[in-house]
């Protein structure tokens, strides 16, 4: 179960069924906005997340894809919300490196 649903009861003082929340939720939706998007987008994402559901993420990599944005959706079994497995971790560091670099240049050394 997600927290989430209750979260939005506490932030806008309704759930998203009831007085005009869904409207205000929509407006404020980065799918409602994704033809817009440019930027090249890496999705991370644990399968286990109870905070915001994998389904999310899901929805957003096919959106930006159906626009023509590069994206790629990285699942990590077992993970919720935050990487916690060790060999996770370094697969998140080790692909976020590599997508920077493929999209900003390689590193540089800081002195």
């Amino acid at each position: 179960m997600a927290s989430y649903h209750d979260y939005l009861a506490v932030e806008f003082g309704s759930y998203p069924h009831e007085n005009g929340v869904m409207d205000l939720l929509w407006q404020r939706s980065a799918l409602r906005h994704v033809d817009r998007v440019k930027t090249p987008t890496l999705l991370i994402h644990g399968e286990n997340d109870n905070d915001v559901p994998i389904a999310e993420a899901e929805q957003y990599f096919i959106a930006l894809k159906d626009v023509g944005v590069e994206t790629v959706l990285v699942r990590y079994p077992r993970e919720g919300h935050g990487i916690r497995e060790t060999r996770h971790a370094v697969g998140v560091i080790d692909r976020s490196i590599k997508w920077y670099e493929q999209h900003f240049g390689p590193r540089t050394t800081l002195q």
